[in-house]
């Protein structure tokens, strides 16, 4: 049994012990009056890190300017963002990482416009060829402010996803086992194309027959005659070797790569301002530089393709090319009641 001596002692201790735990109480709550901002406050104290993923390998231009964007962001913010780059399909697939970066389970992701239109229908448009004439064109559009404010518009309503920067200029062009000259040419050819609805339409508003094969075997394809041809960038044919397998090239130039560079909104919206503005400022310096070397990288590109693997580029007329798939491009444009928006792209 305690005695009283005891129980007054115990309950002195006890008060002693109160007062000691509300003084380190109010001291903590002092002590963080300056220090309890995230990494991410406005002030932009602290660092950030940002995971960023792309499926392209570092040694392609897509890759070199995404790895390029990542060093200019880390430069902007004086190194307050730490950018940790996962190249090459680390993480997954286009599907794969297209999915992590609406989750938040990554921050940043380079990804073709193809992939948007499961949440936004019209980015099928925009997917579409002969949507720009030339460099000049190009760049006017891409380089603008608000020329593709529309689909940036669409991204962030939804999936959640905000537009950093473009990477883009890379010309695609018809790689075949014939010549094509013109779009007559490929009347009943068997020309290989991806999954996407909008390409093998393509091919049949081109008077081909398309066949679906996944890009891993499209070399095999050629190869064995599955297919008579397949429309690819310059560097991919030169990286996967399709010049090997192909003997012509017609420099249709159909498709200028427009690449989105896009981040998760809701992550992005918690960086700071001048985090903000060290990723706006990184993308004014990347987007224009990588954008003309992707066009200057083309005509090297065609020396090592005539060189190395003994391409022959034909002398084609574009201009069957052209008036076919401006017809589907604006059919899809009306489909999607995008007229004017896309007009106000080619009139650029």
């Amino acid at each position: 049994m305690l005695s009283f001596t005891s129980v007054i002692r115990n309950k002195k201790n006890i008060g002693l012990i109160a007062t000691l735990s509300m003084l380190l109480l109010i001291a903590t709550a002092c002590g963080n009056g300056d220090s309890s901002k995230s990494s991410d406050d406005s002030d932009g104290e602290g660092k950030v890190e940002l995971v960023a993923s792309t499926i392209n390998p570092a040694n392609t231009l897509l890759g070199e300017a995404f790895v390029a964007f990542a060093e200019e962001i880390e430069n902007q913010s004086n190194g307050e963002i730490e950018v940790s780059l996962h190249m090459d399909g680390a993480l997954g697939d286009a599907s794969s990482l297209y999915q992590s970066v609406i989750s938040g389970d990554i921050d940043i992701i380079y990804s073709d416009p193809g992939w948007f239109a499961e949440h936004q229908p019209e980015f099928d448009v925009i997917s579409s060829y002969y949507l720009f004439d030339d460099q000049e064109h190009f760049e006017s559009v891409v380089n603008s402010d608000d020329k593709l404010a529309y689909f940036e518009d669409a991204l962030k309503e939804s999936p959640g996803l905000n537009t950093l920067m473009y990477i883009g200029g890379i010309e695609r062009n018809i790689l075949s086992t014939f010549p094509i000259e013109s779009v007559e040419d490929l009347k009943g050819k068997v020309m290989r194309s991806g999954t996407g609805a909008a390409e093998l339409e393509w091919w049949e508003e081109l008077g081909a027959n398309p066949v679906s094969i996944d890009f891993s075997e499209v070399y095999s394809g050629l190869q064995t005659g599955v297919a008579e041809g397949t429309q690819n960038s310059l560097d991919s044919m030169i990286h996967n070797r399709f010049g090997e397998v192909g003997d012509y090239v017609a420099r249709t130039q159909h498709d200028l790569t427009l690449g989105f560079v896009v981040m998760n909104d809701e992550r992005y919206e918690q960086l700071s301002d001048s985090h903000k503005e060290a990723i706006q400022k990184a993308a004014e310096i990347v987007q224009p530089e990588y954008i003309e070397i992707a066009f200057d990288q083309a005509e090297e590109d065609m020396k090592t393709l005539e060189e190395e693997f003994d391409i022959t580029f034909t002398d084609v007329d574009v201009d069957g090319f052209i008036e076919k798939s401006r017809e589907l491009l604006m059919e899809r444009a009306e489909e999607h009641e995008i007229v004017d928006v896309i007009e106000e792209i080619i009139e650029q």
